[in-house]
């Protein structure tokens, strides 16, 4: 039987592979395309239930995305022996032209725009296990990126 403290453990796996530029959509990187989807909306954030599969602002092109981050988490959770009913929400958070922290977004090392990742797992005792991630980039732009052949 697992034991509830892994679930940070899971939340920073999740996180890691999310902002990784192997999380692609349609051959493009997901954060970029994600940037892309809310660049219009006055709430430059992202929020993506991995319990219900829900992703808000909606857009049916994150369904295959979301549905892969969810089968994920609920996989890792089987891989630690973690019950799913531990697990009262799972959330994934993605803030883009976030406040540049200089401890956290490098100045240069990356282009773009400084953007913040949250995976916020709660357990059924209400305690939070949370895992942070940081990056810079722009909303997607096909004539300057390479899509994958993958």
């Amino acid at each position: 039987m697992g034991r509830r403290r892994e679930l940070g453990s899971i939340a920073s796996g999740i996180i890691d592979s999310f902002r990784s530029r192997n999380n692609d959509v349609d051959g493009y990187w997901g954060i970029g395309k994600l940037y892309l989807s809310v660049d219009h909306l006055q709430s430059k954030c992202v929020s993506i239930d991995l319990c219900s599969q829900q992703i808000a602002p909606y857009d049916p092109h994150f369904d295959l995305m979301t549905e892969r981050y969810s089968k994920m988490f609920k996989r890792l959770l089987v891989k630690h022996s973690i019950p799913f009913e531990w697990v009262r929400s799972a959330y994934v958070y993605v803030e883009f032209e976030a406040e540049f922290e200089e401890r956290h977004h490098n100045w240069r090392s990356a282009l773009g725009n400084p953007c913040n990742l949250v995976c916020v797992v709660i357990d059924d005792n209400g305690k939070s296990h949370v895992a942070c991630a940081y990056t810079n980039c722009f909303p997607h732009d096909a004539k300057r990126e390479s899509r994958s052949t993958r």
